[in-house]
């Protein structure tokens, strides 16, 4: 089975269905799915703000993620300094991906180039 670290992109992407290939993997059987909270609130505050969701709307988008996804807890913020890419928010998605021992499955290409170095990433 594989094992993915989802990206925030990735499940907003899924639970907005703006792409069916996102919402096949995330809420389909098949894969051993895995984010962290910091993944979670970074899907949060998109969905309130960006998609203009209101508050009841998006916890039932997150407790549908949460009924599909390993949520581990946010990496501390000494594992967040060891990562060195550019974009400094996205440590916590790298060092949650690191932890869990998974593929990172973002759409960010820049974010999927420079955390090669540390573990494997996908395009959904």
């Amino acid at each position: 089975m594989v094992v993915l670290f989802l990206d925030a992109n990735v499940l907003v992407s899924a639970i907005m269905e703006r792409d069916r290939r996102a919402v096949n993997l995330v809420f389909s059987e098949g894969h051993s799915l895995i984010t962290n909270e910091y993944a979670i609130k970074e899907t949060r505050r998109a969905l309130l703000h960006a998609f203009g969701l209101s508050q009841e709307e998006a916890g039932n988008a997150i407790d549908r993620i949460r009924s599909r996804c390993i949520v581990l807890p946010s990496p501390s913020a000494e594992s967040c300094r060891k990562i060195i890419i550019d974009d400094h928010s996205d440590r916590p998605i790298v060092a949650g991906a690191i932890a869990a021992r998974a593929a990172l499955l973002t759409y960010d290409h820049k974010l999927r180039v420079q955390a090669r170095k540390y573990v494997e990433t996908k395009m959904p």
